[in-house]
């Protein structure tokens, strides 16, 4: 019995497990607590840059989905932090990127904004 991914269907499903995946080694491998609120602080400043660049353009629930997956498999791997501190830095990285973004105070690298 082969394992076969049909990629075009299955993409959000393997990103996630992936994302999962990796959430739990960095939370494992962070065994200081100061270096697990800081890791989860910018991954949440990531993953509110991916939501805003994705926003309008694309399906948005697939990488809600990814994002999520990262945050549970970091919640669920966390040991030496607390995990409510772990959700609230997630979640106030990913709104002060969203918002720094929507008022263009960081912009992305296509845009008129941005300067060479």
């Amino acid at each position: 019995m082969a394992l076969t991914v049909k990629w075009d269907e299955q993409w959000v499903e393997v990103f996630a497990l992936v994302f999962i995946v990796l959430g739990f080694m960095i939370a494992v491998l962070l065994q200081n607590p100061l270096w697990s609120y800081a890791s989860v602080f910018c991954s949440g400043f990531v993953g509110g840059r991916v939501y805003y660049l994705k926003r309008y353009h694309e399906p948005i629930l697939p990488f809600i989905l990814i994002i999520v997956g990262f945050l549970l498999g970091y919640l669920l791997g966390v040991i030496w932090a607390s995990r409510i501190l772990i959700f609230v830095f997630f979640s106030v990285g990913f709104a002060l990127s969203y918002y720094l973004h929507d008022k263009k105070i960081l912009v992305t690298f296509k845009s008129e904004d941005y300067v060479k």
